[in-house]
């Protein structure tokens, strides 16, 4: 079967049978348990490193007259090159806990703080991306000032990311806060339910997918555009080994993830992203 982006089926993890179905818990659970994984583009990365072509958008010539010649104005291509470094997860079950696993499922216990953990990182991986080069600019006045008008400042991140289309912003809790005690924004409304799995609400008017991420910078706020690859998650094999401890009487578990997320894959003639924008100083 062939692989799907994104997604890491038993056929790419190295290990036995046993720890196959273990993995693909604790993988499963990391995708479910990540907030930010669906901002982002994928691809497969199996062999670590990889240097892939993007096209990005050609020139359209427009209201031509009959018999315009027009230059070629096709699709230019970008590079994205990934070298993935690994990510560790590594948990245990004891012996005394598999006889008593009637009264609970502690393997299962283990999985899901594993995909926790892997969750956690992806999370930071994908901020780190967002906010590396980005267009950015402080905003008109701190969101929690009477005159403040959030709708204004996330607005105007969003006509600069065009021709691609803003559909996300991700916010530490405390700018969370603010927006939702914003007068301008209480008085509007809470807009559409969010779109995009990991959201806690909708901007409105703009349809920007509101994301909390306590990683981004203090006092400011990512605006960014998921079709306009803001992000790329490159996706590697996994590597799990399984053991027995006599010494610690358990079965030991270590699973190492190969993974890395891009930012600023499409570039503005000043070398900044052209698909995320940082505000700063939204808050006081």
């Amino acid at each position: 079967m062939a692989a799907t982006p994104g997604m890491i089926g038993a056929t790419q993890i190295s290990g036995s049978l046993d720890a196959k179905n273990i993995v693909m818990g604790v993988l499963q659970k990391g995708i479910e348990l990540s907030n930010l994984e669906s901002i982002c583009g994928k691809t497969q990365v199996p062999e670590l490193t990889a240097t892939i072509p993007v096209a990005t958008p050609g020139a359209v010539s427009e209201d031509l007259l009959e018999f315009e010649a027009t230059e070629i104005e096709g699709a230019e291509f970008t590079y994205v090159s990934f070298d993935l470094k690994k990510d560790r997860v590594k948990f245990s079950v004891s012996d005394e806990a598999g006889y008593k696993s009637k009264a609970g499922d502690p393997l299962g216990i283990q999985k899901i703080g594993a995909g926790v953990r892997l969750a956690n990182i992806l999370d930071k991986k994908i901020v780190t991306a967002l906010q590396t080069t980005p267009q950015t600019s402080a905003s008109a006045g701190a969101w929690s000032t009477i005159t403040a008008n959030p709708l204004a400042d996330l607005g105007y991140a969003v006509d600069l990311i065009l021709p691609y289309k803003a559909d996300f912003v991700v916010m530490p809790a405390a700018v969370h806060a603010k927006y939702l005690a914003n007068d301008l924004v209480k008085n509007i409304g809470m807009g559409n339910p969010p779109a995009m799995k990991g959201a806690v609400g909708m901007v409105p008017a703009l349809d920007l997918n509101i994301f909390i991420n306590s990683n981004v910078t203090a006092k400011s706020c990512i605006v960014g555009s998921s079709q306009g690859l803001a992000a790329v998650i490159g996706n590697g094999p996994v590597k799990v080994r399984a053991w027995d401890s006599e010494d610690m009487g358990a079965r030991m578990y270590q699973m190492d993830v190969w993974r890395q997320v891009i930012g600023s894959v499409f570039k503005n003639s000043s070398s900044l992203s052209m698909s995320a924008y940082v505000l700063t100083s939204v808050i006081a």
